[in-house]
């Protein structure tokens, strides 16, 4: 039996949508595009994987590659301040951004004055990371010297990251100084692929933390102790 007008007009519809397609980007499940492979679902993530890292106040703490130090070794605040390493004498500065691909991330180093085992942790967590399923958020933050982050969640939808957190003593064994503050920076690795481009971002949290582990209150007044502690959540904390 001959097909009916109706079907025959259908296909030609199909097959004129189909050539559209192919002149405005091709197939959209095509994974070489990352607007295509991106997800357009909210999502939370309450145990995130975060790698916390600090450097002097008013220094980045991550930078671009070949912006500073012999070997381009290169290390961005929120929570309490922004410190944007924009010092046209010093390194360029990382700040707020989604890390999609594993070329940008090889862009990306710890600053020349963060310690050799945090460049080297830094590294390995963008190295380590599958961006064919995974995309590292990088927030900038600061703290006082003897202050530490608790990260509770981390959130995203399209163009918009957030996280909650709480601020608690460090440990008494970790170094600070009273009075003084450092730059920190946050790698969240968030289980999805998102677009590179974000338009917004934000952050949330309490000081104290209500609930701790700690058995500790104070720490003397003006004291420095020695230790030296920058981790990810499942390294321990900092």
């Amino acid at each position: 039996m001959s097909p009916t007008r109706r079907a025959l007009l259908s296909s030609a519809a199909l097959g004129a949508v189909g050539a559209l397609a192919g002149c405005f980007g091709g197939d959209p499940a095509d994974d070489s595009d990352p607007v295509a492979r991106s997800s357009s679902a909210p999502g939370t993530d309450t145990d995130p994987t975060v790698l916390k890292v600090r450097n002097d106040w008013r220094e980045p703490v991550l930078v671009e590659a070949g912006s500073g130090g012999e070997d381009g070794t290169d290390g961005g605040v929120a929570p309490d301040d922004d410190a944007s390493g924009d010092d046209a004498d010093g390194p360029t500065g990382v700040g707020r951004e989604l890390v999609t691909t594993a070329g940008r991330a090889a862009r990306i180093r710890a600053a020349p004055g963060v310690a050799d085992e945090d460049r080297r942790r830094v590294r390995a967590f963008l190295d380590e990371t599958d961006y064919d399923a995974e995309t590292v958020y990088v927030a900038p933050a600061g703290v006082r010297s003897c202050q530490r982050l608790e990260i509770h969640s981390v959130s995203w939808r399209p163009g918009r990251v957030e996280y909650e957190y709480c601020r608690e003593l460090r440990p008494p064994d970790a170094a600070c100084e009273a009075g003084t503050r450092v730059t920190l920076a946050l790698l969240f690795r968030l289980p999805v692929v998102l677009d590179e481009r974000i338009r917004g971002s934000g952050s949330s949290g309490r000081s104290p933390c209500r609930t701790t582990d700690t058995e500790y209150s104070v720490i003397e007044g003006n004291a420095t102790v020695p230790g030296n502690a920058t981790a990810t959540d499942e390294w321990g904390d900092f």
